[in-house]
């Protein structure tokens, strides 16, 4: 849901920048073009079928830099 709402309000703000940086002309075109690139990504989020919760559970351990970490030259 939440992406929703920031696609929405991207695509407002593209409109509007366009409108007033570019004429109604401008601002009509980028709008067509941020909404069909959100329908699109979200196409492709719906297609992964993949979940949240299966995204979280394959996260890797994160490995800080330091002593005796990944960077270490001396281990």
């Amino acid at each position: 849901m939440t992406a929703i709402i920031v696609i929405g309000v991207f695509a407002a703000v593209i409109i509007g920048l366009g409108t007033v940086f570019g004429g109604p002309i401008v601002g009509l075109i980028l709008g067509v073009v941020a909404i069909v690139g959100a329908f699109v990504w979200l196409l492709a989020l719906g297609g992964s079928k993949t979940t949240p919760g299966e995204v979280t559970r394959e996260t890797h351990e994160q490995e800080f830099l330091g002593p005796g970490g990944p960077d270490d030259p001396s281990s």
